[in-house]
């Protein structure tokens, strides 16, 4: 040893510091460190670096770190099958059927029409369009349903082309877009059929839509969601039992009603001034030099087109002064088991819907077929007789009712 390094090795004895000889330094093989879950478990061989001690040689190693968990969330991805999903790489591959998470919860469905009469108790024909199909899309059952309810003379068949034409349209559309993402897309898909079906109608048929024109109220079931597209008079709305609370106030009513669209007609204050603001004329028709009836929609200085509503398909005339075919749209998430009733606007101007809490809650909940068509009949039995009260006759009605189990 030099005279150098003999100076170097005692300054480093006075400091304390110890050195070690590197050929005794023994690596330790990969495989037992990566067996190892922390580094103070492995065995300080003789020779090696040591380190103080009051320090712990190191923290726990992580077995799955924060990386390694976002790693594998950004290998997730969908296959083109929409029922495979492959979370990782070497994770073995997990089917996730869609028909597991979209259930079909409608249980029973009735539909019922009704034909109207007039003063002298003459048999006027219904000329309503009533839907209700049970359709399925990528495994997954759905309902769709359509009312189309068309005034003036050209009767049950212009109600039919329109409400069917609708309806195959909208099925198409859901059968071409996915059902986890149907509620972002089904909006606009509703918008543009609409305006699809004015479109051929007034360029593609032969119908006279000059005066003649049909609502539409359209809607899916899907799941526990329902989407509904309205334009018009008709109106849908959902029944489900309230929560009994022994301790509270009595309740007259024993159900919870949410009506899932807005009504268009002159009832419609928001409706009524739009056809103001296009020039048009609200007010009752005249019958024998008398004021009569319910508010209508007039051209100015014309005896027409005279009709309660205020969207349609059709009518022309009253496109001048304001009607629109824009449908409104809505989506109910229904919360627990109950009731959809849908009907054209001879069952809700009339019947109160205290009678309709009592004829549903007899009939819930129903265990058969033969129960829900019961339960729609005596609605429209109590309709007919609440409008022929007077003597004055009655106008046709549409009923349909569904039952949705949750």
């Amino acid at each position: 040893m030099s005279a150098q390094h003999k100076k170097l090795f005692e300054l480093k004895q006075k400091q304390g510091v110890v050195s070690f000889n590197r050929s005794s330094h023994i690596l330790l093989p990969l495989n037992s460190l990566k067996s190892l879950q922390t580094i103070s478990d492995v065995q300080v061989q003789q020779g090696s670096l040591r380190t103080l001690p009051d320090i712990n040689s190191s923290p726990k190693i992580e077995t799955q770190s924060k990386w390694s968990k976002l790693q594998k969330i950004s290998q997730t991805f969908r296959s083109p099958n929409r029922n495979l999903v492959i979370p990782a790489k070497r994770s073995s591959i997990q089917r996730m059927s869609i028909s597991s998470q979209f259930k079909n919860l409608v249980k029973f469905t009735s539909s019922m029409q009704f034909d109207g009469l007039d003063a002298a108790k003459n048999i006027v024909k219904n000329s309503d369009a009533v839907v209700v199909k049970m359709q399925k899309t990528q495994n997954i059952d759905y309902l769709a349903v359509g009312l189309g309810n068309s005034h003036g003379n050209q009767g049950l068949n212009f109600s039919k082309i329109i409400t069917h034409c609708a309806l195959d349209q909208i099925v198409h559309a859901i059968n071409d877009i996915p059902i986890i993402g149907l509620g972002l897309q089904i909006h606009q898909s509703f918008f543009n059929i609409y305006q699809k079906v004015e479109q051929n109608l007034i360029e593609q048929t032969d119908f006279d839509v000059k005066n003649n024109g049909c609502s539409l109220l359209s809607m899916i079931v899907v799941n526990n969601s329902i989407y509904c597209a309205n334009l018009g008079d008709s109106k849908a709305a959902f029944f489900c039992k309230k929560d009994f609370d022994p301790s509270g106030p009595k309740e007259i009513r024993k159900f919870v009603q949410k009506n899932l669209n807005f009504v268009h007609d002159t009832n419609n204050s928001k409706e009524v001034q739009r056809i103001l603001n296009k020039g048009g004329k609200i007010d009752q028709a005249v019958y024998k030099g008398r004021k009569c009836g319910n508010l209508k929609v007039w051209v100015p200085k014309q005896n027409q087109p005279g009709v309660k509503l205020t969207r349609c398909f059709g009518n022309l005339i009253g496109k001048t002064v304001g009607i629109s075919a824009e449908p409104e749209f809505s989506e109910f998430k229904v919360p627990k088991s109950g009731y959809l009733l849908i009907g054209s606007t001879g069952l809700w101007e009339i019947l109160d819907v205290l009678v309709i809490d009592q004829i549903l809650d007899a009939h819930f909940p129903p265990t058969c077929q033969e129960d829900i068509d019961l339960a729609i009949k005596q609605i429209g039995d109590q309709t007919k007789k609440y409008w022929d009260q007077d003597g004055e006759g009655l106008i046709d009605i549409s009923l349909i009712l569904i039952y949705i189990q949750i």
